[in-house]
């Protein structure tokens, strides 16, 4: 594992992020990426017998970030998952340098709604993730296309509807508030968020929409509870939230 550490850090809306995509500047080590397709067949072995769902597909990769003139400025490659999740898997990989790091982008997220309760999904267990609770959000993926602002916030707003059942319409303020470097060298893209529904009525919806498998139930906190949870969390990822949320 790395130390995590903040790439940027503020209020960001859409319009403060300016968004290319180009080949990916991923360094690559031979003897490491020649064990990724035995990494990941082994991988997609015991999810079969476990009954998870593992399956490849495309995300993003950041291939850098500059801040300039009160603008952000993101470049993007892509990078197959079993890449991302293989690489995890082997010690070596954890000794190379940063221009070497997988950088695949995700988005997370503190959900608070009307009535000021601060959400949580609980997992189902029939994914690769092996948390029992964690924050809404999720890979940056394909088939979703970067090439605005609009785009990275579009990709939280996915995940609020497939995890949480919470449309673009139930949000009355979103911005980024930080872009770190994670301790399995991801970037992660974290939101806060305010909806206009109060938990019921946001269980209401839950209830009637659910769909994804991954997703057992929404767990709601006061703010101390979440801020709680996050601080005793196994995820050193959830702990650095509650760091930002304390800023």
């Amino acid at each position: 594992m790395v130390p995590t550490k903040i790439l940027a850090s503020g209020k960001f809306s859409p319009q403060d992020l300016i968004v290319s995509v180009s080949e990916s500047n991923r360094k690559i080590d031979s003897s490491i990426e020649s064990q990724i397709d035995a990494v990941w067949e082994a991988k997609k072995k015991d999810a079969d017998e476990k009954g998870q769902i593992c399956y490849n597909g495309t995300s993003y990769r950041l291939n850098s970030l500059e801040a300039k003139e009160n603008k952000i400025f993101l470049d993007f490659g892509t990078l197959e998952f079993k890449t991302r999740v293989s690489l995890l898997q082997i010690p070596e990989y954890f000794n190379l340098p940063p221009e070497y790091y997988k950088k695949g982008c995700t988005v997370d997220s503190t959900i608070k709604t009307a009535d000021r309760r601060y959400l949580m999904v609980e997992l189902s267990g029939k994914s690769l993730n092996h948390n029992v609770t964690d924050v809404l959000g999720g890979l940056i993926e394909k088939p979703l296309e970067l090439s605005t602002g609009n785009d990275i916030f579009n990709a939280l707003y996915i995940e609020l509807e497939e995890e949480g059942s919470i449309h673009k319409s139930d949000v009355k303020e979103i911005y980024l508030k930080s872009i770190y470097l994670a301790c399995q060298t991801d970037i992660h893209f974290y939101f806060e968020v305010e909806l206009n529904l109060d938990i019921e009525e946001l269980r209401e919806k839950f209830d009637k929409e659910n769909e994804d498998q991954d997703i057992e139930s929404i767990k709601d906190f006061s703010r101390e509870e979440y801020l709680d949870h996050l601080k005793n969390h196994k995820s050193k990822n959830k702990q650095l939230i509650a760091e930002l949320l304390e800023i």
